[in-house]
Order: C-alpha cells, then structure tokens, then sequence
C-alpha cells in the first residue's frame, strides 16, 4: 500500500515537473533565438553598411571614367589593376566595371577562370538602378561563380551623363559565422520568401511559401536564383501562414522534421532572419528535467525513510541521554574551537588587507621611481651641462691664479654659485617628484601640480622642440586629491604625450583645464599618432605597453591613484590625431573639506 502511494505521488511530480519543463525550455529556446536573431540581424546590418558607401567614393578616380571613355586594351588593364587593389584593400568578393549596355568591360577577378569581364548584367536590378542615376542593391547568385552576394551598385557620371556602373560584390559570412556550434539552425529568406541563406544547404533557393506566378517569373528573369524554378519547402499558401505558425516542418537530411520558429525582420534591407528550433530539443529538455526531478524524488524518499528509522532509534536510546550529553558538550567544545579559529584568521586577514595597502603604496612608488628610470637620460643632461661649465670656470681660476690674475675671480665664483644653486633647484624638482605619498586627501592646487610636472619634464620637452599650450583658467582652482600621486599622474600623461609625439615634424601637446561647480577637468592631448583600433580598451590593463619598453605600469597605476581620489580616467583617439587623456576629479571647496 505504502509503495502504491510513492508510486502516485512520484507520477504526479513528474507530470507537473513535465509541463514546467516545457514551458520554460520553450521560453528559454525562445529567448536564445531572439537574442541570436538581433545579433546576427545587428552583424548583417553593420557588414551591409560597411560598404554601402564605397561605390561612390571608387567611382572618383580617373582610370573608372577614362575606361569607360576610351576602351583600349592598356585602359582595360589599368582598370583590372586598380579593381584588384580595390578588391584585396575592401576584402570584398569582387570589384567590377560596367558599361552602358551592360557589359563588364574591367573586373578585379580579371586574371581568374570565372572572370567576369565580357559578362553581361543588364538583366540586373542593381545595373538598372544605378543607370537610372540611383544607388542599387540587390542580393543574387552569381550567374558565372554561383557564389551568394550581395551586390552594391554606383553610376559613374561625367556631368548629368551616367558613363556605366560600379559594382562592389561581398559575401554574407557573418550569418554563418554568428550561427556556428548553436545547436539552431536558421534561414535568411528574400520579401517573397525566398531562402537564399540556410544552414542546411537542401533550403537554398527554395520559397518557404506558394509564389504567386508574376514573382516566380520575375525572379526567373532576373537569374537572382540561377533562373531555375523555384521549389517549395513548406504546405503553406502565403507568407503570412509562416509567420503565424509557431511550428511547422523542413526536409531535413533525407527526411522531414519539426522546428519550432522565431523570426525578426531586416526592414532597411527587405529581408526576414529566421531561427529554427528543433522540436525535440525540447524533449530532451524535458527528458533531463524527469531524470533529475526523479533522482530529486528517490533522494527525498531515502532521505525520508532514513530520518523515520532515525526517530525510531532515538526512541529506542532515550536511555543513553547521558552520552548524548556529553557528544553535545564534545561539539560545544570543537565549535569554541572553531570559533577561536575563525576569531584568529579574522586577524590574520587585517594584517593581510594591511600589507595589500602597504604594497598598493610601494607599487605606486615603484611606478614613480621607474618613471624616473625611463628619464634618467634627460636628467642626465640637466646635470651634465652645469657640471661641465662649473668645471670649465674652476679651471679658469685656478689658471688665474697660478698667474697671478686676480680681477676676475668674483665674477667666476659668482657663477660657479649660480651654477651650483641651478644644479641644487634641478635635483629638489626631482626629490620631491620621488618622495613618497604621506595618504592623506585635502585640497590640491591645480596650477602648483601642472608647474610642478612641468618643470621635470622641461628639459626633455625642450629637447624635443614640443610646442606646449596649455589652456583654461588655473588660478585658485583646487581639487579633493594628494598632492604627490597626483604629480605622478600628470607626469606619467606627459611623458606618455612626449613619446607620442616624437617622430612627428612639430610635437606638440595641449593641456586644458575645465571646471564646473562640482567638477574639474585636465586633458592631456598629443599630436602623435593615435590609438590602433582595439588598442584603447587595453591601455589601463596591467602589463599591457606599446612601447616596446617599461613594465606597463604607469596606466595602471595612474588609474588607481585617481580612483582612489573618486575620480575617473579615460583615453581616446582625438577629434583629428593623437591620443587624448582625461581626467576628471572632485572640486574642492569648503563644505567638502575631509
């Protein structure tokens, strides 16, 4: 009797464990499809736009017009020379050139068996557009290398006359790219519902729905489908039937099987994205859903059946209540223990978290001495000039006074003193620089900072030659930071610009300070070269230099020192070159004193 009631109970579990299982590995399914549907739709879209533009910028040099003004055989060949650099630079399928009849008189495929040169496109939407002085686009298998593309089409003008056409061929890559190893399988269909793109090569160039008679005999002019008849894949008269039906069945591999379907329309390229799931992929959500709600239910009923034999046996001891005392007492002391433990590397983790800061301090000191490491060459030359000039004036009065002359010795010692005093200003400049961070926030003067910075980076700048501007009102602005971290980070910025803009023809650097009630604002601008692409999202990681030298920490540190101020650091590539640094910190003023 007992059994036949766990039996019910485990069928009733499973049953509502069945109908959840399919309701959630729906939704799920669902959800999967539509976030793989806006990605490979936003990938599609961005891949479409990255060449919608190029025609009309191609269509501009001399050699496209003169090939279509004075076709000679050296023309014709300049055209394929310049097709092909077009082709190879766009990484584009093909490049080509038509004439006002249609014919393709140049292609960047020239040299290849399926050439397209001598191929006539007059048949094609996008030929015909263009020639009607518009921008064509038109999706279509090759008719000579029955390769799927998408064709982008430019009239080439001379004055109000369309001379011929331009056609950029790219391939549809990123669909396939974006759908690989998920488990889905997809469709890319035309506006009538057409598939031109399929996971499973069998749906190419088949309609999902009946076609009406004109379409098919449209489609069939225009070869966009190898002018074959175009099969049907589904029972469905139109496409609205499609689209209202959550499930519907594919040949699949030989045989039909059942999908599950989300769609997403393309609107800006008069496509639909289809995702296909199959059916029993959600079966075996629900199969593995059973397995383990029934393991879940045999554990519970062992669990159960095991506890009932424990309160049986606690019946049975009640007599041994002194010896379950005493275990209680035995575990009251392990947990004392356990606690004086937990008590013990509680403390252990303090002296921890106080190391970490400690060595937070050193790492920023370290960043500021090998800062000082990477300008040793400058300070060298600081240095050497007025010790080769105090040299110089010493050996003068020495000379001067082995014979005798004494006039001028107070001239040559009052030099020497500048000089020395020279030397003394340089090395203070550099101390201070180096001396460590006291850790204290309070109010910063933003122009004693930048001068300070300055005045360690004068002599490299003057060096280089660098034309500095600094820009914007610096006097009585004050920020919540620490003096001598922030030092090093505009030091850091500076040197950093400096090595930008070191190669260009005339270096230069703007500095601009920007303010607000609550905010103040230091750029740090060079005219070097810039950021490569994928580069900036790297520059703070530690490590990471492009410099071929350093550890790769000064970014880094830099980042921490102003995080640490509560403010934020960023870069960017400038509006027309160079690298931009910003940093942004808290104003100080009197009610936010610390």
């Amino acid at each position: 009797m007992r059994l036949l009631s766990v039996l019910g109970i485990w069928i009733l579990c499973v049953g509502l464990v069945a109908i959840i299982a399919v309701q959630e590995g729906k939704s799920y399914l669902e959800s999967k499809s539509n976030r793989m549907l806006t990605e490979v739709s936003a990938r599609l879209e961005i891949e479409l736009d990255k060449y919608r533009t190029l025609p009309k910028v191609l269509t501009l040099h001399p050699v496209i017009e003169t090939a279509l003004l004075k076709t000679t055989p050296e023309i014709d060949q300049d055209a394929n020379l310049l097709l092909a650099r077009y082709n190879n630079s766009l990484s584009s399928e093909a490049v080509y050139l038509i004439d006002a009849t249609g014919v393709t008189i140049a292609s960047s495929n020239w040299d290849q068996a399926n050439s397209f040169v001598g191929s006539d496109y007059h048949f094609r939407p996008y030929f015909q557009q263009a020639m009607m002085g518009n921008e064509g686009s038109y999706f279509a298998l090759g008719t000579v290398s029955k390769q799927r593309g998408y064709y982008f089409s430019q009239p080439v003008r001379r004055d109000d006359e369309v001379l011929g056409v331009l056609v950029i061929k790219v391939s549809l890559t990123a669909i396939e790219d974006g759908w690989s190893g998920q488990g889905l399988e997809f469709l890319l269909t035309d506006i009538y519902g057409v598939v031109f793109y399929g996971s499973q090569a069998e749906w190419n160039y088949k309609a999902l729905a009946s076609l009406p008679v004109d379409v098919e005999q449209q489609l069939i002019e225009q070869r966009q489908y190898d002018g074959m008849p175009i099969q049907q894949l589904t029972d469905f008269a139109n496409n609205s039937d499609v689209l209202n039906s959550k499930k519907f069945y594919l040949p699949f591999k030989g045989s039909s099987k059942s999908f599950y379907q989300t769609h997403k329309d393309m609107s800006p390229v008069g496509w639909r994205l289809f995702a296909l799931t199959p059916v029993n992929m959600i079966n075996q959500i629900v199969f593995w859903s059973l397995a383990v709600a029934t393991v879940f239910f045999v554990l519970f009923y062992l669990v159960s059946f095991y506890w009932r034999r424990t309160v049986d046996a606690q019946k049975q001891l009640a007599a041994i209540n002194e010896e379950l005392e005493h275990r209680v007492e035995t575990r009251t002391t392990e947990l004392r223990q356990s606690n004086n433990q937990l008590i013990s590397i509680i403390d252990k983790q303090k002296q921890t978290e106080k190391i970490l800061k400690e060595t937070q301090f050193e790492l920023i000191q370290a960043g500021k001495l090998a800062l000082l490491g990477e300008m040793s060459a400058s300070i060298n030359h600081e240095l050497n000039q007025p010790l080769t000039a105090m040299r110089t004036y010493t050996e003068t009065l020495l000379m001067m006074v082995s014979k005798g002359k004494l006039d001028n010795l107070e001239h040559n010692a009052q030099e020497i003193l500048k000089l020395n005093k020279m030397m003394a200003k340089i090395v203070g400049q550099y101390k201070l620089f180096a001396r460590k961070s006291v850790g204290k926030m309070g109010p910063v003067c933003i122009q004693e900072i930048l001068s300070a910075s300055l005045s360690i980076l004068d002599a490299k700048m003057q060096k280089i030659g660098v034309k500095l501007d600094v820009e914007g009102k610096l006097a009585g602005i004050q920020v919540l930071a620490e003096s001598v971290p922030l030092e090093q980070v505009l030091v850091n910025l500076l040197n950093n610009a400096l090595q930008a803009c070191v190669d260009t023809d005339i270096p230069a650097i703007d500095i601009k300070v920007e303010h607000d009630q609550n905010l103040v604002t230091i750029s740090v601008a060079d005219n070097g070269p810039g950021f490569p692409q994928g580069v900036i999202e790297h520059v703070f990681e530690p490590f990471y230099t492009t410099k071929g030298q350093g550890l790769g920490l000064g970014l880094t540190i830099s980042k921490r020192i102003v995080e640490s101020f509560g403010g934020t650091i960023g870069a960017s590539n400038g509006a027309v070159n160079g690298a931009v640094f910003t940093v942004i910190l808290a104003r100080f003023k009197e009610d936010n004193k610390i």
